[in-house]
């Protein structure tokens, strides 16, 4: 019998750390002791604890502590378009049809003061599941430089782009609307949980802490498409609500790109439930830099040295992502 994983997520909310999120709760193998929500990312930081509140209710998770972040990166004001955010903001129209019988009260302590006691009081180590920026785990080992960060097993990622292009410009230009000016159009390096809070990237990235990341160099070979939706068969609440954001971002919430499955990819290889993927480890760095044209700000790179290497994950199969996941989701 596998080992119960005790894991933090550390989440912007978006449509696919929702996916993240049922994955988890329908996994039997992983104990989630707690949601710590970013504002720095796809959804506005009350709609964002909002929604982590309402699907710990949804799955009677009445043991896991929903606790709410900033919205405030180190530096910079780097953020994604709010008519994208606004869709974000209620899971694309799906929120208001949650209606959970469980009721469960916000942790009064800020994000990183939760990570911090975390770490302190806990009998087995913690793996954290990073799946928007890093400002509120950047915020902690700033706050706590003597944290017990030896007591995190790892943290997993889904962040950067090492050998591939960026997402900020590809999002950007995706649509009129979502037009911010050419610090984001000429960004065609960075990928969106870093150049959110670069600053915070590279202090987690400076730090001790072993990390796996799942870049987009991984995410590009799990493209999301409408076949995932009929892969879905089991009716409860959790299930069906990943079947609807199927439906909504593969229809009329369909950005006009590509897109990745980007964090349920990664919460699958942090869980185990992933045989084969392609990795190797480098020391990576963060350009912490804005310049108006032809922006790196946000680039992941390698570089030559560093406290500890960075695993980096790089080729996987779209086939078993899409029955591994369906696996779980329909388990009873």
């Amino acid at each position: 019998m596998k080992k119960i994983k005790n894991i933090i997520v550390d989440s912007d909310m978006g449509w696919d750390d929702v996916l993240s999120i049922c994955y988890l709760m329908k996994n039997p193998s992983i104990n989630i002791l707690a949601v710590t929500v970013t504002g720095c990312g796809e959804t506005n930081l009350k709609w964002g604890s909002i929604i982590a509140k309402t699907l710990m209710e949804l799955g009677e998770q009445t043991d896991t502590k929903v606790s709410i972040g900033t919205d405030k990166p180190l530096k910079f004001n780097h953020k994604f378009p709010q008519s994208f955010k606004d869709d974000m903001n209620d899971i694309m129209g799906l929120l208001g049809s949650l209606n959970p019988k469980t009721t469960i009260e916000f942790d009064k302590r800020d994000a990183w003061d939760l990570l911090y006691d975390s770490l302190e009081n806990c009998s087995e180590k913690i793996t954290i599941l990073s799946l928007g920026g890093f400002t509120n785990i950047a915020k902690m080992l700033e706050k706590y430089p003597t944290a017990k960060i030896e007591n995190i097993e790892q943290i997993y990622a889904m962040a950067g782009a090492v050998y591939v292009d960026g997402n900020v410009a590809l999002l950007n230009n995706a649509k009129k609307q979502w037009n911010q000016g050419a610090i984001y159009s000429t960004n065609y390096s960075a990928e969106w949980n870093v150049f959110i809070d670069p600053i915070a990237a590279k202090k987690v990235f400076d730090s001790t802490i072993p990390i796996t990341l799942v870049p987009l160099d991984a995410c590009n070979y799990v493209v999301l498409n409408a076949d995932y939706v009929d892969t879905i068969t089991a009716i409860d609440p959790i299930s069906t609500l990943v079947k609807n954001i199927f439906i909504q971002k593969t229809g009329s919430h369909d950005e006009g790109i590509p897109v990745p499955i980007f964090d349920p990819l990664a919460t699958m290889i942090m869980a185990g439930n992933l045989e084969y993927y392609q990795f190797h480890e480098q020391y990576l760095d963060v350009n912490t830099t804005d310049t108006e044209v032809n922006n790196h700000c946000g680039k992941t790179y390698i570089t030559s040295k560093g406290k500890r290497k960075i695993t980096i994950v790089q080729g996987v199969s779209q086939l078993e992502f899409s029955i591994q996941f369906a696996k779980i989701i329909n388990k009873g």
